[in-house]
């Protein structure tokens, strides 16, 4: 499973970045989001997201020294308390899905099964894709 995103409908509201932080981290800060809009010109509008493997090979998993970033039921997150924004995971990610912020990587985790940002998305830009 991963959110799936069709760039032409997305509106570039950020309603998917705020619901995802607080679900998450009880606020209201995209920085904090699993997943990030890419602000390409006035009507562009890029979310990136983690496809847990279907558009990378983990690259990850392999770039953390400092085993942060884990992998259970097919599903990539981060393990905070092991994490020391580094910058590794950041810099190997292919397509972009994960960043720092306050010395900590961010990336979707797929909100347990429930991803948050798929419900609220009112443009039909995210939606759950199989494995």
């Amino acid at each position: 499973m991963y959110v799936k995103v069709n760039a032409d409908k997305c509106s570039g509201c950020r309603e998917c970045e705020f619901v995802c932080s607080t679900y998450h981290f009880n606020v209201s800060n995209p920085n904090r989001s699993g997943i990030r809009i890419e602000k390409k010109g006035l009507t562009d509008d890029i979310p990136h997201v983690c496809t847990h493997g279907k558009d990378c090979n983990f690259e990850c998993i392999d770039a953390c020294k400092f085993d942060a970033m884990k992998k259970k039921d097919g599903i990539v997150y981060v393990d905070y308390d092991k994490c020391v924004g580094c910058g590794a995971c950041e810099r190997a990610c292919p397509i972009n899905a994960v960043w720092i912020f306050e010395k900590k990587a961010y990336k979707c985790d797929l909100c347990q099964g429930e991803p948050r940002c798929v419900k609220v998305c009112s443009q039909g830009a995210l939606e759950i894709g199989g494995a």
